[in-house]
């Protein structure tokens, strides 16, 4: 059982390149926003008390490669790259005052989108004792973080998709079925069974075009989400579009193996 994590992505800061095309490293200013969260599986007692926890961490993501041990399967079982932290502590504010807590990196990857659903970027990050306020703590170790990702063209393409559709559901598709009700609706008893399969066809236009509506807003980000952060990742040409993420950390199954909560 674990706190949820929003994890924030404050913007880009640098970028080094060797070439004018492909980055070999970005750091990122990243916060850990640590609190009660809705569906949340702590007990009830758990943040209660409304504090959270605001925690910074900049992130440097490499072109390195991960060699370190063995590779998370949580990112990908086709290895993963380095991300640093550019310090090993950060530091919040409790009733306390300022306190530290040590942050080191782990490793990243991008996993590619699928069908439904949009890329990913992953990666972990491990996490010192004592990062506590009041009647929440953030568990110590390894920490993950996930958080949709997509680039810029496959929003502009999305866009033009979503512009089509709507084009021909406010023109053709629905002067087609506006027009099929009318002839169905005006014709008689034995007229209407005549009439019925140019209406099915109209509708079933219709439908297909909303289902097609659907599956481009499916992998999309919400429209007009004021929450993306554009910046470039190393290897990749264009900039990526970061969303709020979330964290889980691994821990051993109740059948065995490994599971991430």
């Amino acid at each position: 059982i674990l706190p949820p994590v929003l994890l924030l992505f404050y913007f880009p800061i640098a970028v080094l390149s060797l070439s004018a095309a492909l980055p070999t490293s970005a750091r990122w200013k990243l916060l850990l926003n640590v609190g009660r969260e809705q569906g949340t599986w702590m007990p009830s007692s758990w943040g209660e008390s409304g504090a959270r926890i605001a925690l910074p961490v900049t992130v440097e993501f490499t072109s390195d490669q991960y060699n370190d041990g063995d590779i998370e399967p949580f990112l990908s079982r086709g290895g993963a790259l380095r991300v640093n932290t550019v310090s090993n502590t950060s530091n919040f504010i409790t009733e306390k005052g300022e306190q530290s807590v040590s942050v080191s990196g782990g490793g990243w990857t991008v996993e590619p989108p699928s069908l439904k659903d949009p890329a990913v970027l992953r990666f972990w990050l491990t996490v010192g004792p004592g990062c506590e306020k009041r009647d929440i703590t953030l568990p110590t170790g390894k920490l993950f973080f996930s958080s949709a990702c997509w680039m810029d063209e496959e929003i502009e393409t999305a866009e033009k998709a979503r512009a089509s559709i709507i084009k021909l559901m406010e023109g053709e598709i629905k002067d087609n079925l506006d027009k099929a009700r009318k002839e169905y609706d005006g014709a008689n008893a034995i007229g209407k069974v005549g009439k019925l399969p140019s209406l099915v066809r109209a509708t079933a236009a219709r439908d297909n075009a909303v289902s097609k509506m659907n599956a481009v807003d499916r992998g999309m980000p919400k429209r007009n989400d004021k929450g993306l952060v554009p910046g470039k990742f190393p290897g990749v040409e264009t900039r990526l579009r970061m969303a709020e993420g979330g964290m889980v950390v691994k821990r051993e199954g109740k059948m065995g193996g490994i599971e991430y909560h």
